[in-house]
């Protein structure tokens, strides 16, 4: 065979910028194994009626922004598919990498079927095919599913094929093979410090450009971590873990050595740019207090505006005056619920409304910009409980005070709940945490749901006295939504000047 050529297929949400970690890295690592690489990426295309960050626009989560003209020039969806077979017809690639989401599965398939008649190995992996192994195999399109973590899958997956030898027997991997799909155990865990600098170039150059408290910054994301080491039952971080504890006895979270990731930000400014960094982490403060000191001196040097997530359990003060030295610009907080039985027992959150507002306060003393990040419409939830997550919330002040949907996805605890309540059916399909919700519960119909999203920041800024006009404006009638406009406009004028 001529050298192997892998097509990343990169399914994504309309104007959904910022970088893919994992298809970055395996980019890096092909090119590093002498194998050619090219993308295909469907961000720009106009796959939906509204982004996500509009609909956060609408609902009064962040400040309103312009992406500029460069922005406005989407391809219609109809032609992503000709555009995409063109690119399979002139590439001929041996191998099509597809990574995707559960959100985004729907367009996977279409775009699969557009071109499976040139009959090329498709291997299809990330989170959703990670946890929902048999949907995604089930597609015509599909030869084989990574479970699991991808990079040394990938590295013997593309040497296989470029010694046309048997690939049905390679760990991670579900192999259709015949009438049967072969499925090989779990490998070991990657060590993350073996990991080449993301390759970046692979995309285009616009998905640096990203909204920040309705700024465009040019930003990159820097992987710190990889894990977490909460359980909470609506994430699949919990589900990792155990996979690979049954599977290879290992603890899945692991730190990035800290001269590492110094390395890759001294590039990302030298060689892209980069004024604004984003650490993915789902909680970026769990390391221990002398990694914290270590990664604090590290990034001193630079002192680039940063967003992060955390919990918390990891603010204090020393944690915060850390966090301040290395110039933290934006930081967000998971608050999802503010029922604190309702959040232990159904949510496996075992953190005190206390903990949340001496957390939150302490950052008030500090220049960072604190969002929290809420969630609305979970299993057996009722307006009430809801009515406790808005309370909690008016006891503190943040920058932005989001509420999101609330999204079983497969991998979760609490989907399998949802199933065993008839919140949901079996083969439900999700949509994006800032677009509705899924569920149908009759104690808390999608209607009323959606109405206390949109409102949700308007209850938390409001004085109690303006409750009935916000009452009015959940309602998505002519006259609600009018109201709704109104205290748009009021709320934006008065928070977001």
């Amino acid at each position: 065979m001529s050298k192997l050529k892998v097509l990343f297929l990169y399914p994504n949400l309309m104007l959904q910028t910022g970088f893919p970690m994992a298809t970055c890295t395996f980019s890096a690592i092909l090119k590093q194994e002498g194998f050619d690489v090219e993308l295909f990426d469907t961000t720009f295309y106009r796959t939906e009626e509204t982004t996500s960050d509009e609909a956060r626009v609408a609902n009064l989560q962040v400040k309103p922004f312009d992406l500029g003209e460069k922005f406005r020039g989407l391809k219609d969806k109809e032609q992503i598919f000709e555009d995409l077979v063109e690119k399979v017809r002139q590439y001929k690639p041996h191998l099509i990498a597809i990574s995707i989401l559960e959100d985004v599965f729907p367009l996977a398939v279409e775009l699969l079927r557009a071109i499976e008649h040139f009959n090329i190995p498709v291997i299809a992996g990330g989170v959703f095919p990670t946890f929902a192994p048999e949907i995604v195999i089930s597609e015509k399109a599909v030869t084989m599913v990574c479970i699991g973590e991808g990079e040394e899958v990938l590295i013997e997956l593309c040497r296989k094929l470029s010694d046309n030898e048997d690939i049905s027997r390679v760990h991670n991997l579900w192999v259709k093979r015949h009438e049967e799909i072969v499925k090989n155990p779990i490998r070991p865990l990657r060590n993350i410090n073996l990991n080449p600098l993301p390759d970046f170039s692979i995309f285009h150059g616009d998905r640096f450009l990203k909204p920040m408290k309705g700024k465009l910054r040019k930003m990159a994301p820097v992987e710190t971590h990889r894990g977490c080491p909460y359980s909470c039952s609506f994430c699949n971080s919990g589900s990792q873990k155990e996979l690979y504890k049954s599977g290879t006895g290992e603890k899945f979270l692991r730190l990035k050595e800290v001269g590492r990731i110094h390395d890759e930000i001294k590039i990302l400014i030298e060689k892209y740019g980069v004024e604004y960094i984003y650490f993915p982490a789902d909680t970026f403060l769990a390391m221990s207090r002398d990694y914290l000191h270590e990664f604090t001196k590290m990034y001193k040097k630079f002192a680039l505006p940063f967003y992060c997530q955390t919990r918390a359990e990891t603010i204090n003060d020393e944690t915060v005056r850390c966090l301040g030295e290395m110039n933290c610009h934006s930081l967000s907080i998971g608050i999802e619920h503010g029922n604190e039985d309702f959040r232990y027992k159904l949510l496996k959150r075992k953190v005190s409304n206390k903990i949340y507002i001496d957390s939150i306060k302490l950052l008030e003393q500090s220049n960072i910009m604190v969002s929290v990040n809420n969630v609305i419409g979970f299993p057996d939830e009722t307006r009430e409980l809801a009515f406790d997550t808005i309370n909690l919330n008016r006891e503190f002040n943040a920058y932005a005070h989001n509420a999101y949907y609330f999204t079983p996805y497969h991998g979760t605890p609490l989907r399998e709940y949802c199933v065993e309540k008839g919140y949901i059916s079996g083969d439900a399909q999700t949509v994006n945490i800032t677009k509705g919700t899924v569920l149908n519960m009759p104690q808390f119909p999608q209607d009323e749901i959606k109405g206390l999203v949109r409102t949700f920041t308007l209850y938390v800024k409001f004085p109690e006295d303006r409750y009935k006009e916000i009452g009015i404006a959940e309602k998505f009638t002519a006259e609600g939504n009018m109201m709704f406009k109104k205290l748009q406009q009021e709320f934006w004028q008065k928070y977001f000047k």
